[in-house]
């Protein structure tokens, strides 16, 4: 039992892949308690309608389709906080994240301002960012996600780690659904 306990604290690597599907690379990378992910796509579209899909409050009840709740809390020009409640099994993890829109660089930021779960069975996320950034290319626009992390310790950081993973391709699969059928 000791070996085993050992074995979760030590530094190394735990998960690393790379993919395709239907369209979306991506990327997961997790080091001891940090983790990354970056998913991509090019699809044709239109700009304005990308930026607003992106950024938008509006927008985020249609891509984020697993949030029981999302509500509009606070909002300046160019950010708003968005709180977002999950429910997975036993796990509910409420969240609020800013979002900031940087036009001129055609990026939108996110950062988690706070994070509570109702369990510590699975690891809490101790901090969360990231971003969304269109470029142009020249068969149409490539939309590229990066959010990093960074999470407590727990026996099942593996099962998280891997719901996570799953969970965050599953998310670029469905973006890219919904601006396809939202930016003709």
């Amino acid at each position: 039992m000791v070996l085993i306990l050992i074995s979760f604290n030590h530094a190394h690597p735990i998960l690393s892949e790379n993919g395709e599907i239907d369209g979306v690379n991506y990327e997961f990378n997790q080091v001891d308690s940090c983790y990354s992910f970056r998913g991509s796509f090019v699809l044709q579209a239109e700009l304005d309608c990308l930026i607003s899909i992106l950024y938008d409050f509006k927008h985020l009840p249609n891509v984020l389709l697993d949030a029981k709740s999302i509500i509009l809390i606070q909002q300046g020009e160019n950010w708003y906080d968005a709180g977002y409640t999950f429910k997975k099994f036993f796990l509910t993890n409420e969240s609020v994240y800013r979002k900031t829109l940087k036009l001129k660089e055609q990026k939108i930021f996110f950062e988690m301002l706070s994070n509570k779960q109702n369990t510590n069975l699975l690891p809490e996320v101790l901090s969360s960012s990231g971003y969304y950034q269109i470029k142009d290319e020249s068969t149409g626009y490539a939309i590229e996600y990066f959010q990093e992390g960074k999470m407590g310790s727990s026996l099942l950081q593996k099962i998280y780690i891997d719901m996570a993973k799953k969970e965050s391709v599953k998310f670029m699969l469905e973006l890219k659904k919904y601006i396809e059928r939202s930016c003709h």
